[in-house]
C-alpha cells in the first residue's frame, strides 16, 4: 500500500512539474501553465488582450517549435503588453522544426504575425540539425530566427521588442537571416500597413547569412 501512495505521488509531481514548462500571469483569460509554449501561443492568438499578458518559459525547458515556426497573430497595446520570455539563452533552448515543408523559403523559429506591443527576449533560437537540404526546390532548411511580417496591407507589426536572444542557424543556407522583417509579400498598401517603431538590441546572431534585414516596401505610399 505504501508503494502505491508513492506511486501516485511520484506520478502526480511528475504531471504537475510538466505543466509548469510555460507559466503565465493568468491575464486575459489565459490558464496560468501550459505544457508547451506551443499551446501558449496557440491560446494567446485566440484570446481578447485586456491586461497585460506574461508567457515565461521554465529555466531547463527546451521545446521544438512546429513546422514553419510559432506565429504570433495576437496583438497588444502600449498598455496591454505581451511580453514572451525565456530564463536567458543559456537556459531556454527552442529549435527548429525539422523538417520544413521542402521548398519552403518562409521558416522561422518564431514569428510576429501583424502583432504590436510583443517583447521576445531570452531565448536561445537554433536550427535543426537534421535539415540540411539547400536546394531551392526541396530546401527543408529554417531561414529566420525571428521573422516579422505585416498581417495585411493595411495591418503592419508595431512597437515589438527583440532582444537578449541568441540566434544561431547554418549559413549553409544562403537565405538565412537573424533577424528578418518583410511587409512586402502582403504589399503595404499605406504606412499602416509597414512593420515600425521595432526595437532590436541585445541579440547574439552566428551562422547566418545576414544578421539583421529590414525589408520595406519602395512605394510612394508609405
Amino acid at each position: 500500500m505504501k508503494k502505491l501512495f508513492l506511486f501516485f505521488i511520484a506520478v502526480a509531481i511528475t504531471v504537475f512539474s510538466f505543466a509548469q514548462n510555460v507559466t503565465t500571469n493568468a491575464s486575459s483569460g489565459l490558464a496560468a501553465s501550459y505544457s508547451t509554449l506551443a499551446a501558449a501561443i496557440t491560446a494567446l492568438n485566440s484570446a481578447t488582450i485586456n491586461a497585460p499578458v506574461t508567457i515565461t518559459v521554465a529555466s531547463g525547458y527546451s521545446e521544438t517549435a512546429p513546422v514553419g515556426g510559432y506565429n504570433i497573430t495576437a496583438t497588444g497595446t502600449s498598455t496591454n503588453t505581451i511580453t514572451i520570455q525565456g530564463n536567458g539563452a543559456a537556459n531556454t533552448t527552442l529549435t527548429a522544426f525539422s523538417p520544413q515543408v521542402s521548398g519552403i523559403s518562409t521558416d522561422a523559429v518564431i514569428k510576429i504575425t501583424g502583432g504590436d506591443y510583443i517583447t521576445i527576449s531570452g531565448f536561445k533560437l537554433q536550427e535543426n540539425s537534421s535539415n540540411t537540404t539547400t536546394l531551392a526546390a526541396s530546401n527543408n532548411m529554417t531561414e529566420f530566427g525571428i521573422a516579422v511580417y505585416n498581417g495585411s496591407a493595411t495591418n503592419g507589426a508595431k512597437f515589438n521588442t527583440i532582444q537578449n536572444n541568441t540566434i544561431t542557424l547554418s549559413a549553409t543556407n544562403p537565405n538565412t537571416i537573424g533577424i528578418f522583417s518583410n511587409c512586402t509579400t502582403t504589399g503595404a498598401t499605406n504606412t499602416t500597413g509597414t512593420n515600425s517603431d521595432n526595437k532590436v538590441y541585445g541579440n547574439i546572431i552566428s551562422n547566418v547569412q545576414y544578421g539583421i534585414y529590414w525589408l520595406q516596401p519602395n512605394t510612394a505610399a508609405v
